[in-house]
């Protein structure tokens, strides 16, 4: 990297009182003046300077300006992009009034001061004003004029600020800083490593590195369109589709629906076992569980398992006469058939009394 110079000029604000001569305002002293805080400490001719030939010079060059310069409060129109709040005109002058004065420095006659700010100066709420301006660091001599406020701090502390604030509003190299150029110079060896590149690339894989970073980063913007569109498209059409939920409630009445058919199928299909005896009373509630588990098991039970009609005749005299006492009551063909069935004659024999 090529070492940069120091600049040769800055900024300071300066603070004076107010000495009017009729409708006139004093901006600068003749001759070399310093701030009362001790300013400037970057001049190596040890203060700031102001004689005739250099004010004809910064007459000439406010009067250049297309716009009348402003007068303040406390340099609001240099803090008001930081603090938010409104920066009111307290009065108004042009390069056509600016005046030398032999002995005693530059005025700005003819101000077009506010009605509010001239009540501020008449009371003397207001007694200093706050010039901002560029000099040369060697002589110190007076380069330009930026800006002029009112205030009641002169050379109060946190002026230093000013400067910088007045940089950034009038486009100027920060004093306060090192040179523009200077700023903007980074390590080589950081922006190697940021760039991904090795330790030994020269200044021009740099610049390709960046050429290339550029060129993608132009990308973005088509990146984020074609994202959007993307997810967009990804949208499922409503006339087409419906909520998982109305899929899985739909599934769930569907699943009772069959439960309620199997249901009733298998009761009927019971019921019509124990009619013709192919089922006991005592193999209802098993026929049923087997039903609701597998309705074609049941089926296939019943298919195979012949009537049998001294069951169904016992099944049906039970409920015209009165139950054996006991399982040596039993007829010979109720043995029979609980033999046939695997059926103990007890049990048997309570499914009568039941």
């Amino acid at each position: 990297m090529k070492t940069q110079h120091a600049p040769t000029s800055a900024i300071a604000a300066c603070t004076f009182e107010i000495r009017s001569e009729g409708a006139a305002i004093q901006l600068f002293p003749a001759g070399a003046f310093k701030a009362r805080d001790g300013r400037p400490r970057d001049v190596t001719a040890g203060h700031w300077y102001i004689d005739a030939q250099i004010a004809a010079r910064l007459i000439a060059l406010v009067a250049a300006r297309a716009t009348d310069l402003v007068i303040d409060y406390e340099h609001q129109t240099l803090n008001s992009e930081t603090n938010g709040q409104p920066a009111p005109a307290a009065g108004w002058f042009s390069g056509s009034v600016l005046e030398w004065r032999d002995g005693l420095g530059l005025f700005a006659t003819q101000v077009q001061w506010t009605e509010k700010a001239a009540g501020f100066i008449a009371a003397k709420e207001y007694r200093y004003l706050s010039p901002v301006f560029s000099y040369d660091k060697q002589t110190g001599e007076v380069l330009n004029l930026l800006h002029v406020a009112l205030t009641n701090y002169p050379a109060l502390d946190g002026m230093a600020s000013l400067p910088a604030l007045a940089a950034a509003r009038f486009e100027l190299a920060d004093p306060a800083a090192t040179s523009a150029k200077e700023n903007q110079s980074v390590n080589k060896e950081a922006l190697i490593a940021l760039l991904g590149l090795s330790t030994d690339a020269s200044e021009e894989d740099i610049q390709t590195a960046l050429t290339v970073l550029k060129a993608d980063a132009g990308k973005v913007g088509e990146l984020q369109t074609a994202l959007a569109a993307a997810k967009t498209e990804g949208q499922p059409d409503p006339s087409k589709f419906v909520p998982l939920s109305v899929v899985e409630s739909l599934k769930q009445d569907i699943a009772a629906l069959k439960t309620s058919q199997v249901e009733g199928e298998v009761g009927e299909l019971v019921k019509a076992g124990l009619a013709d005896g192919r089922l006991l009373p005592a193999q209802e509630k098993w026929a049923s569980d087997l039903g609701k588990k597998d309705v074609a098991a049941l089926k296939t039970y019943l298919e195979q398992t012949p009537a049998i009609a001294a069951l169904k005749g016992q099944q049906t005299q039970s409920h015209r006469h009165e139950a054996p006492a006991s399982v040596d009551q039993l007829d010979t063909e109720a043995l029979a058939v609980c033999k046939a069935m695997g059926i103990e004659p007890a049990d048997y024999l309570a499914t009568l009394k039941a």
